[in-house]
């Protein structure tokens, strides 16, 4: 059986690698020390790994002011015994001992999944679904230009995918640019279907709640995106940098609020129902075209009444509802 002590990086990969000579291993900053440590909270002779005779391994302090700890969190101790791989705090440096019997995880297969063609379909919905767009929005004699419009797009999601494959090309070696560019168009595709799934509930129901909180549920949508992106094109680091995308994602979520709170004491600016997109169902009551007519008319006479009314008669809604 042979014991090696691994310096880790706190993302896992492994900066050094040093066998067990005989029955200890000295660890610290000083030249003589079998594991040199460059770290300034390390001391000279910081720590010793000593074997003992039933086959464990015990870690002990030489008398630092830094100590040694179980990571992370723990307090530090005089000795640590040795059970499992699990990274110990040595100053501000991690290492992590391991025993040449310890069973290994198992091997990773290859992936062999293609992408590109998943990709290049769900770019063609982002397209179709942009003309579309297009067309229900051209109200004019001319035709709009579908071919800059839609160029515009495909050039985006590309820009927007070579970027996080170029990330990851210089973090992790790896690029996975069709990969990119499935999860920017299948986040794309979901945002718009539970936006306009969004304003179809609001719209048919009459209710205002689902259009005040569609941008935060896009937030969402975005943020999930960008965690995918970030956790494909840099795995090693991401327990690390998901940390900054909630960060980020949280702060997207309450700058507005608070802003609206302060600018106009409420948590929303949305008070009517603005525009509907084409087509949506209303769920309501059938109402005779007289009534309709007759309500109609009421409400111009109110409305016509409030325009001619003196600047400071702002209350005519106090008025006894029919």
């Amino acid at each position: 059986m042979t014991w090696f002590v691994e310096h880790v990086h706190r993302d896992g990969s492994v900066l050094a690698r040093v066998a067990v000579p005989g029955d200890a291993l000295r660890i610290g900053r000083a030249l003589d020390n079998d594991l040199i440590l460059d770290d300034a909270h390390c001391a000279a002779h910081h720590a010793c790994l000593r074997l003992q005779a039933d086959g464990s391994a015990v870690l002990e302090d030489l008398g630092s002011v830094n100590g040694i700890a179980r990571h992370p969190g723990r307090p530090a101790a005089e000795a640590i015994s040795v059970t499992t791989d699990q990274p110990l705090r040595v100053g501000q440096s991690l290492l992590r001992v391991r025993s040449s019997e310890w069973p290994l995880a198992p091997e990773k297969p290859l992936s062999s999944r293609t992408v590109w063609p998943w990709a290049l379909l769900a770019l063609s919905s982002v397209l179709g679904y942009s003309a579309w767009e297009v067309w229900l929005s051209d109200l004019n004699d001319k035709s709009p230009p579908y071919l800059y419009m839609l160029s515009s797009v495909a050039a985006v999601f590309g820009i927007w995918s070579a970027a996080y494959a170029l990330f990851g090309r210089l973090i992790g070696g790896v690029d996975r640019f069709f990969s990119h560019l499935l999860i920017a168009c299948c986040g794309y595709l979901c945002a718009e279907a539970i936006h306009a799934g969004l304003e179809s509930l609001a719209f048919s129901g009459g209710w205002l709640w689902p259009l005040q909180i569609a941008p935060y549920v896009l937030i969402v949508v975005v943020a999930l995106v960008v965690r995918q992106h970030l956790r494909l094109a840099d795995p090693r680091h991401w327990p690390t940098t998901r940390w900054g995308v909630l960060v980020v994602t949280v702060g997207a979520f309450l700058v507005p609020l608070g802003q609206t709170w302060i600018s106009q004491q409420r948590l929303t600016d949305i008070q009517t129902m603005g525009k509907i997109a084409h087509p949506r169902w209303r769920l309501a009551r059938p109402v005779p075209v007289g009534d309709f007519s007759e309500r109609s008319a009421a409400l111009q006479q109110r409305v016509d009444a409030a325009r001619s009314a003196p600047a400071d008669e702002d209350e005519w809604w106090s008025g006894d509802e029919e």
